[in-house]
């Protein structure tokens, strides 16, 4: 019998570490005793632990998973005791390597004797809900079955991590028999969530429709006098929707739906999916919608405003969410792609703050927002934050005035200080860099008055 301790950093996450959670059945199973935290804590560092894990997600999250790694490393005997897993160890493993000793085990944990002999392949195991249940951090959604169908994907994008990470597509242990482990140990779930990449793929589709059916999770489907849902978290391919599979997903309580719209070539499937689970009932998604790609601004307001026109046309509501391109092997992430300036970047996620990260397919709401055409959506994507973020404060005024002199300069300007803004910023010593300027200084001031980024509006006259 071994102390075993699994780590989460206190990184942003939203799911639950699934991959501690399933070596923790794998631990219990052979009657260790398992323990998890989350971040550093000082009592747990003073005790001896056999083994310690410690999970990564996020490559640009690195650095803190090493400074994790480096809080518990002496408390266990020797570095081949600590072990260091997931998506980030698995696409940067150096990174870690070079830091700190320890054992770093890229890629899923899909075969035998991976953590130390034992046949038991730890992917095949039911996570183990009870670990979290402790825990303070709230972890969404709750309530639900995990579940996979397929590992991999049949596409091979550019983009995406996923041919890196699982570069075989197959298929898993039948849903039925999943959720049935999940029944006998830890009761009924109220909602399934399945984790697959591309689950449309999958030629046991039907099958995979009929088992959560079975489970209860058939249209209108309620538990307890509560909707039920299924959510195909990491979105279906539009490209893959046929009448036939369109005819069979609708079968299921889906909420949400989501589809992905990553580029101007999706837009005839994209539209042709959306429409066709449509037809079937379906009146709500949240598609994503990549971005800092091979696109760029105009790019992005014409797939926002697909989605208006998807919405407007047939009654439904279209709701997009756009997702940052980011290296799969960034650390720090600054990518600007070569269609977008690092101030447009700024000025979108400034937008998304405000919007809660959702482009919402009410049409007055979106203009406001995101503006009425192309045009003043560039000019609201050159706009300070302030001016942004406080936009009741500032729009009658200040941005009035700033997008009037913007709307006035030749395109070649325009990047020109787009390029001005993006070197003040990060320069160490902003009002000196703007003292220099010839050009641009009064756009540089209202960016950053007295070389500073202003957090809020300033007070009314007379108050603090």
């Amino acid at each position: 019998m071994g102390n075993i301790l699994l780590v989460e950093p206190d990184y942003r996450s939203k799911f639950p570490p699934l991959g501690l959670m399933r070596i923790s059945t794998f631990h219990r199973k052979k009657g260790d005793c398992v323990t998890f935290v989350r971040g550093t804590a000082a009592e747990i560092r003073e005790l001896a632990w056999h083994r310690i894990y410690v999970s990564s997600l996020f490559t640009w999250e690195l650095p803190r998973t090493v400074k994790t790694i480096r809080f518990y490393q002496g408390s266990v005997e020797t570095p081949k005791d600590l072990y260091v897993g997931g998506i980030g160890a698995s696409l940067c493993p150096d990174y870690i390597r070079d830091r700190v000793q320890c054992q770093v085990v890229p890629g899923p944990l899909d075969k035998p004797d991976m953590l130390g002999r034992h046949r038991r392949v730890v992917a095949d195991c039911v996570p183990d809900y009870d670990l979290i249940k402790g825990s303070a951090y709230a972890y969404k959604p709750v309530d639900s079955y995990f579940c996979r169908a397929t590992v991999g994907c049949v596409r091979n994008c550019r983009f995406c991590a996923v041919p890196t990470l699982e570069p075989r597509f197959q298929e898993c242990r039948p849903l039925k028999r999943q959720i049935a482990e999940i029944d006998k140990r830890y009761g009924a779930m109220q909602n399934l969530v399945i984790l697959d990449n591309n689950i449309l793929a999958s030629a046991s589709l039907s099958r995979t429709v009929a088992d959560a059916m079975d489970a209860g999770f058939e249209r209108g489907s309620k538990r307890n006098g509560r909707q039920r849902a299924v959510d195909f978290n990491q979105g279906i391919d539009a490209r893959l929707i046929t009448p036939a599979i369109a005819d069979q997903i609708t079968q299921l309580s889906l909420d949400p739906v989501r589809l992905a719209f990553d580029t101007r070539a999706m837009e005839r499937p994209y539209r042709k999916a959306v429409k066709a689970l449509a037809k079937r009932g379906v009146v709500e998604f949240t598609n994503y919608m990549l971005f800092n790609f091979d696109d760029t601004p105009e790019d992005l307001y014409y797939r926002m405003r697909v989605n208006l026109e998807l919405s407007d046309d047939i009654g439904i509501r279209v709701t997009g969410f756009p997702m940052r391109y980011i290296p799969i092997r960034d650390i720090d992430r600054q990518h600007v792609a070569p269609g977008w300036r690092w101030r447009q970047l700024r000025g979108l996620q400034c937008i998304l703050h405000a919007t809660r990260g959702l482009v919402s397919p009410n049409t007055p709401f979106f203009e406001r927002a995101f503006g009425r055409d192309c045009e003043e959506f560039l000019e609201i994507l050159a706009l300070p934050d302030h001016y942004i973020m406080f936009r009741n404060h500032y729009e009658k005024h200040e941005a009035r005035r700033f997008r009037q002199r913007f709307r006035r300069l030749a395109d070649t300007s325009r990047q020109e200080l787009l390029g001005v803004l993006a070197e003040i910023h990060f320069s160490a010593d902003r009002k000196r860099e703007m003292s220099r300027l010839k050009r641009f200084k009064w756009f540089a001031e209202q960016h950053y008055p007295d070389g500073r980024v202003p957090r809020r509006p300033p007070s009314p006259r007379g108050q603090r």
